[in-house]
């Protein structure tokens, strides 16, 4: 059923594993969520944000990219993703900040500033909604 095409987009540490498992049994069970070409517009949307992720960018900016309204950007991603596109690009920002706090020395101030947060308070809030702990604990564990 899967060779159809792809069903859904999903990064790898993105989504939690009850998450990953939904989307996979929707896409087993052909429940299209929506059409391909509005499917074409998330992924074209989420590749927006993976390239401009350490940059300021706002809901408007990416909904202009695919030209849609700002309020049909996050139905569709409701839809497609069950989260909204902010939600998705702090979660991405997030999974590149736990690259970063394991591979280099720089401090947890220069790496939400490099992954596209401009306050590392609430970067750190952020990081430990999404991960469970601070930055600190997850680069020390």
């Amino acid at each position: 059923r899967l060779n159809r095409g792809v069903a859904v987009v999903l990064e790898k540490g993105l989504f939690a594993p009850e998450e990953t498992m939904e989307h996979i049994m929707s896409a087993l069970e052909r429940k299209r969520k929506l059409n391909r070409d509005t499917q074409r517009l998330v992924r074209m949307a989420m590749a927006y944000m993976h390239e401009h992720f350490s940059e300021p960018i706002s809901r408007r900016e990416v909904a202009q990219h695919v030209n849609i309204a700002e309020d049909y950007l996050t139905f569709c991603f409701r839809k497609e993703l069950s989260i909204t596109p902010v939600k998705y690009l702090q979660r991405y920002r997030v999974n590149q900040a736990k690259q970063l706090l394991k591979s280099t020395d720089k401090t947890v101030t220069d790496i939400a500033l490099s992954v596209g947060f401009s306050d590392s308070g609430y970067f750190s809030r952020i990081f430990h909604r999404e991960v469970g702990v601070s930055p600190e604990a997850f680069r020390n564990s």
